[in-house]
């Protein structure tokens, strides 16, 4: 238990640290192999990892989850709060937040109508290869928001966490045989 009774209680688990950190770091190396090897899937857990690491250094209410799983509605505040925090500390960085935001909304947007037209098997394979097109893009536009999410946290590069863990070596494996029955699928002649 920890000697200030009023400090916010830390997830089990969850380093010293990492819980006195605003926000989730990561390198560029772990972030991009993440989300491009799982389809984009990791910017669920980057969004929560995000709002939990605010909530607990902040102490505001709120719900990481929720704010994850409809993180088009709240990229724009968590940027702002970044950027708050780096002029807090005194510092300056050039990474325009409400631009960033906008352009990881957009791209979400895109993706999303896409993915759908391909669940309903509208326009394949052209649908299929934009969609694809568009993942290297979404995550470095999300990437760039790292960055300054990573300055805010007092971490620019994203060291503390830029080894990656057995669960992510899981994920890693499954992201590869999803791109190779991917690619296969692609080889295979047309119905």
């Amino acid at each position: 238990m920890s000697e200030n009774l009023y400090a916010p209680q830390r997830a089990e688990g969850v380093s010293a640290t990492e819980a006195q950190r605003p926000f989730y770091t990561v390198s560029r190396t772990k972030f991009l192999t993440l989300f491009l090897l799982t389809f984009g899937s990791y910017q669920l857990y980057w969004a929560y990892k995000n709002w939990q690491q605010f909530k607990q250094a902040s102490g505001k209410e709120m719900w990481p989850i929720a704010r994850a799983l409809i993180a088009i509605f709240f990229t724009h505040a968590l940027y702002r709060e970044a950027n708050a925090r780096i002029k807090q500390n005194g510092t300056t960085y050039d990474w325009r937040p409400g631009e960033l935001a906008t352009l990881y909304v957009v791209i979400a947007i895109i993706s999303n109508v896409l993915d759908s037209l391909v669940r309903k098997n509208i326009g394949f394979p052209t649908i299929d290869l934009i969609s694809l097109a568009l993942l290297p893009l979404h995550g470095w536009v999300t990437w760039q928001g790292q960055r300054g999410l990573n300055k805010a946290a007092g971490d620019p590069l994203g060291e503390s966490n830029a080894r990656l863990t057995p669960i992510n070596y899981v994920f890693i494996v499954l992201g590869v045989l999803l791109w190779a029955l991917m690619v296969f699928s692609f080889t295979l002649p047309p119905e």
